[in-house]
């Protein structure tokens, strides 16, 4: 066994191989970036921002428009500012139009908020809606 071992350990070492005290210096010369260049490793990278999901594809940020019923688009805020959107909530003012058997009414600066996101197979997105402190169903 001890004679495997010492094949194994041979075969591992180069041919002509010769032990030396003797290092060459192959390093090349390093300069350190100045100060104002390098970032902090405990820097926290921002939140992603969520993404609000009308109805059904892909995350949106900043909608000009948001469905409230997709079943049949019967209520809808539409001229949306937003005021914030950040990793938490996004608020904002909205025209909301409800039509009722043909008839559109709008409502002006109605107050809409996005908040509670979660992670979803599209990436983070709001999940709760809520519009003059109604939460809207959706």
């Amino acid at each position: 066994m001890l004679i495997g071992l010492g094949v194994v350990v041979s075969a591992c070492s180069p041919p002509q191989e010769q032990p030396s005290d003797v290092k060459v210096d192959t390093a090349t010369s390093f300069r350190a970036a100045p100060a104002s260049q390098v970032v902090s490793s405990t820097s926290a990278a921002p939140a992603p921002l969520p993404g609000v999901i009308e109805c059904v594809g892909a995350p949106e940020f900043e909608p000009e428009s948001l469905a409230l019923a997709c079943a049949d688009d019967d209520d809808r805020l539409v001229d949306i500012t937003w005021d914030t959107w950040t990793p938490e909530k996004a608020t904002g003012t909205a025209v909301r139009e409800t039509t009722e058997r043909g008839r559109t009414e709008r409502t002006r600066d109605v107050e809409v908020e996005l908040s509670e996101p979660v992670r979803s197979p599209q990436g983070l997105v709001f999940t709760r809606v809520t519009v003059d402190d109604e939460e809207i169903i959706l």
